[in-house]
């Protein structure tokens, strides 16, 4: 199990250096994992929750000392690559500036609501929720459709308790699967969610079943925001992974994707 969604200090809101996250990983016993601190938006926005330009070639730096310092482990250079409609342009000159192993797109704001507020904060809408999850997969299939990124970060990271997503969008999340499938991007299963109110994973274990069956591929990710969070609950869930058929695991070098049977067994 490899961990693909890893924060440090430097995104202002996690805590611990780099170094501090390595070594729990290698204690955990993972074999690979991969920085992912959020991308710098334009003109400073939202500086609070993430690096700041003059900082993305040290994050690279540092990354690569940690690798020749600790050989028991691979360390892999990523970013979490907000998307909001209009950055289009921003995003792919960024991204067309470093050497990252794989990018991450998260959708935390949606473009034309209020402010641009957090996908966290929606109350204030006076559209109805299903309305608000619509909008927010919609955002979704227009980052994926750039075909900018490699992997969809916290897929229904919109959705709250006692409100299913699949109840009231599944048409919404078929669509995105969909695109996902032919853009070949594969999705993360974030445990973040089992720290959460809503107590379980991004995605749900329904969508994920919809997932397996449309053959997209899977990458792990803790989401972490402290050093113990590497790698959180991946003993459990590895075991529990192995019931769903034909599920696909995949990791990343320089961008490409590599990936690998889980449970070769076929789908009913």
């Amino acid at each position: 199990m490899r961990d693909y969604h890893i924060h440090t200090s430097l995104c202002k809101h996690a805590v611990g250096e780099m170094e501090e996250y390595v070594l729990a990983a290698i204690e955990k016993g993972l074999p690979e994992i991969c920085f992912t601190d959020h991308i710098p938006l334009p003109n400073g926005e939202d500086a609070e929750h993430r690096m700041a330009i003059e900082e993305v070639e040290p994050y690279l730096e540092k990354i690569a000392i940690l690798n020749r310092k600790y050989r028991e482990i691979s360390i892999l250079a990523g970013i979490e690559a907000d998307y909001v409609e209009g950055n289009e342009t921003y995003i792919k000159e960024f991204l067309a500036g470093y050497h990252f192993d794989l990018v991450i797109m998260s959708v935390h704001f949606i473009k034309h609501w209020q402010n641009q507020q957090w996908v966290f904060n929606y109350e204030y809408s006076e559209a109805t929720i299903p309305q608000q999850y619509h909008d927010y997969f919609q955002a979704m299939l227009k980052g994926i459709e750039t075909g900018l990124f490699d992997i969809i970060g916290h897929l229904d990271i919109i959705k709250r308790p006692g409100f299913p997503v699949l109840a009231t969008n599944r048409e919404d999340v078929e669509k995105v699967l969909n695109a996902i499938k032919k853009k070949e991007m594969c999705i993360e299963l974030n445990t973040s969610g089992l720290r959460k109110p809503i107590s379980e994973m991004y995605p749900t274990q329904e969508i994920l079943t919809m997932a397996i069956k449309k053959d997209i591929p899977f990458t792990m990710a803790s989401d972490a925001h402290r050093p113990e969070h590497v790698g959180y609950y991946f003993d459990l869930l590895t075991n529990h992974l192995f019931n769903y058929n034909g599920l696909r695991m995949a990791h990343y070098n320089k961008r490409k994707c590599f990936d690998h049977f889980l449970a070769p067994q076929e789908i009913e």
